[in-house]
């Protein structure tokens, strides 16, 4: 036995050639290898016992933001490989569903392991390797030789079995902590087909309705500028090129075939431009997915609330472009997003090779109750931000200026008695009574063009003789107030019962509400005019300061507010104004814009139900208007109603407001006066003109020769008689031509003889 443990090797004589009959032994065992097949080049990395993954800790460091600093880690223990989820963001998820965190799930050869957008599969192979020779055991009979020992003493003896004995419980204590648990030692069947799961259609929803706010709200700050509404403009059109499409065309295909779809759309528009812009929102939600998935692979609502891209990150983005342009085309089919309801994916999805899914549940749950509200919150503020200009206050005296008592003046001839007159025009919608020896009214136009493309602007002048000063008055434009006080009201609710005068007037028609029937109803107008000097305060006075405030007060929904101030101010045609107050004028409330420039005048507003108009009131210079403007307001117009009933009847004489109203119709120049009304013009000129000469007030008779030398311009664009001939009497239009001509004549040489006046002082 000794000989055959000690005895010498001989050297081999087969000089290192192996006999054939000689088969080698091998040892054959599995080698396990994770793959990332979803990264370029597919990195292949060996587990032998075991592997973490992390994008700082671990044993393979991705910089990718889908994955934790410590990730997640595989084990491998007697052949069994297991995946353990240390807590990370974005979770780690076998087959497409995610595991619980901290611990251990067995997996199979088939399993697909995504760790955040990391893709891993289990790679199982064989290796082989000779089997290393073992000693021949001793027979029984043998004694092995005798290794002297040495001494050892009791004391050392007893030191090495405790250290002997606490490794080796920490050893026990380690592979307990690395094997799994004995309840999770069981296969978990998972679901086998990758990305199986998407994105449930309630998450969806939540995500549209955030793109939708965002989009809104970006709508609301950049669409005054022109360049915005620009490419608004272009990118549809831009987008008919690339793909060839008639945008008119389709929409009337899709008329053709598909009436009630149609008519739906139609209705939803029409209801939804009532309070904002369908168009250009619809585009801007479009334009925004399309942008954000190009450079997220979801939406950017989508990603804030955890909802991510399969497949490679390339087509992620390019796909996810393309399933949004499917949408546009598919979403008014519910039908095709109904797999969504059980986290399927939808037909845009399985057309474009692309998925969505939510990597937490937690995460997407908490995005909905952080995100949704910060957004509804950001879309309510946004007119706030309007142009990226802040609305400034626009400070208004509420107070109302009504007339106070004033001592009517003395009268320019002594002893002469008061004549009121009264006077009404339908243009104006006024009648108004006023006493001729204080206040004269004398018709004043001003040309554009001439004869058949004459233009002309008629207005009013009020001579106040005491104060030999004159007020021009005139209709600078007319509005449609319903429909700008609905741009504030409009889907506004909480404004409904605040103001039910402006409520009714904007949503009731005149025709079904008999409140509005009677056009002299003095106290509705009263109540209305009272609401629209609070509303229009309130919307005045709306600032980043005070928006909470009002906010709170008044209404959530400030767009409306804000819409409204600007239109409002667009309608005025001066900017710079001065103050802005308000007055009671006769029977009615008017809004004054005051304007106090070199030559001052005021704008009014009517506050009545019906058509809006704008009046300018010119004091000529400034030197005295605000005492002129006073006394206009509270003195001359003191007796004025503007909630007349007119009486139709033709008149011998016409008076200044009938001249007003004759050349202030659009159409004037295309209908042929009449001979009556031709004789009653020519009678007002010839008494007021024999009344001026008689005052004898040499202001107001040169400023009365002005004025009447413009009515031969206006006689002169009306049409001739047609059947006139040379045998034929001259028609209307050529006698007063001819009448007005000596008339003019005579006035600019005083000539007292031709107006019948006699004994009267030579001016």
């Amino acid at each position: 036995m000794l000989g055959k443990l000690f005895k010498r090797k001989s050297v081999p004589n087969n000089d290192g050639i192996k006999d054939p009959l000689e088969v080698e032994k091998l040892q054959y065992s599995k080698v396990f290898e994770l793959e990332l097949s979803n990264m370029e080049d597919t990195p292949v990395y060996a587990l032998k016992h075991q592997l973490s993954i992390g994008s700082e800790i671990g044993n393979i460091i991705i910089a990718d933001p889908s994955v934790s600093p410590r990730h997640a880690s595989f084990i491998l223990q007697q052949e069994v490989v297991s995946v353990i989820d240390h807590g990370s963001l974005t979770g780690t998820m076998v087959n497409g569903k995610k595991i619980p965190p901290s611990k251990y799930i067995i997996l199979e050869e088939s399993d697909v392991v995504n760790v955040g957008d990391l893709e891993l599969r289990l790679k199982v192979g064989v290796s082989a390797a000779p089997v290393e020779e073992i000693p021949d055991l001793p027979e029984e009979d043998e004694e092995l030789p005798e290794i002297p020992e040495e001494e050892t003493s009791e004391e050392e003896l007893a030191e090495f079995e405790e250290v002997e004995e606490v490794e080796e419980d920490e050893e026990d204590e380690e592979l307990e902590k690395q094997m799994p648990p004995p309840k999770k030692v069981k296969r978990q069947y998972l679901a086998t087909i990758s990305n199986q799961y998407s994105a449930n259609s309630l998450i969806r929803l939540v995500a549209v309705v955030c793109d939708l706010l965002l989009s809104y709200s970006l709508l609301v700050i950049l669409l005054p500028f022109d360049e915005f509404r620009s490419f608004l403009d272009f990118f549809p059109a831009f987008i008919g090129d690339i793909f060839n499409l008639d945008w008119s065309a389709l929409m009337e295909q899709i008329e053709q075939e598909n009436n009630f779809v149609a008519s739906m759309l139609k209705d939803i528009y029409v209801f939804l431009s009532s309070t904002f812009h369908v168009g250009p929102l619809f585009l801007m939600f479009i334009l925004m997915r399309m942008f954000s998935t190009l450079i997220l692979g979801v939406s950017l609502s989508e990603f804030i609330l955890g909802i991510r891209a399969s497949k490679s990150p390339l087509w992620a983005r390019v796909g996810g472009v393309l399933r949004v342009i499917v949408g546009v085309f598919t979403w008014p089919f519910i039908i095709f997003d109904i797999p969504a309801v059980i986290s399927r994916r939808t037909f845009k999805e399985v057309i474009t090779f692309t998925n969505i899914y939510v990597v937490s549940k937690f995460n997407a749950i908490l995005g909905t109750i952080l995100f949704l509200p910060m957004l509804l919150g950001f879309a309510i503020v946004s007119p706030l931000l309007e142009g990226l200009e802040p609305p400034e206050p626009i400070g208004i005296n509420d107070r109302i200026e009504q007339r106070v008592k004033i001592n009517a003046p003395v009268s320019a001839t002594e002893g002469e008695s008061a004549r009121p007159v009264t006077d009404a025009s339908k243009a104006l919608n006024v009648k108004i009574t006023y006493d001729t020896n204080e206040l004269s009214i004398i018709p004043n136009f001003r040309f554009q063009g001439i004869k058949s493309k004459l233009n002309v602007k008629s207005s009013l002048i009020f001579y106040q003789r005491d104060l030999q000063r004159q007020i021009e008055v005139e209709i600078l434009k007319t509005f449609d107030l319903r429909q700008l006080l609905g741009i504030g009201m409009r889907g506004n609710v909480p404004l409904y019962e605040k103001y039910p005068q402006i409520y009714n007037f904007v949503y009731e028609s005149l025709e079904n509400n008999p409140a509005f029937k009677t056009t002299n109803d003095v106290a509705s107008n009263t109540a209305f005019a009272n609401e629209f000097i609070e509303f229009t305060k309130t919307a005045f006075s709306l600032s980043v300061d005070n928006a909470f405030e009002i906010m709170q007060s008044e209404t959530f929904l400030i767009r409306g507010l804000v819409n409204y101030k600007s239109s409002f101010l667009s309608l005025i045609e001066y900017k710079d104004f001065d103050q802005i107050n308000f007055l009671k004028i006769g029977n009615a409330y008017f809004m004054k814009i005051g304007f106090k420039k070199q030559k001052p005048f005021d704008l009014i507003i009517p506050l009545i139900k019906g058509e809006g108009r704008i009046m300018k009131i010119s004091y000529g210079k400034r030197e005295n208007s605000e005492l002129v403007a006073s006394k206009f307001y509270k003195f001359n117009l003191h007796r004025t109603d503007w909630l007349p009933e007119f009486e139709f009847a033709q008149k011998e004489v016409m008076s200044p407001l009938d001249v007003f109203d004759l050349f202030s119709r659009e159409d004037f120049k295309a209908k042929l006066l009449s001979e009556q009304k031709a004789q009653a013009l020519y009678a007002y000129y010839f008494e007021t003109s024999a009344a001026v000469l008689n005052k004898a007030d040499p202001v107001e008779l040169d400023l009365w020769k002005t004025k009447s030398k413009l009515i031969l311009k206006l006689i002169e664009a009306l049409p001739g008689a047609s059947n006139t001939s040379e045998t034929e009497a001259e028609g209307p239009k050529e006698k007063l031509l001819e009448n007005f001509n000596d008339l003019l004549d005579a006035l600019e040489n005083n000539n007292t003889e031709y107006f019948g006046i006699q004994n009267t002082t030579t001016i």
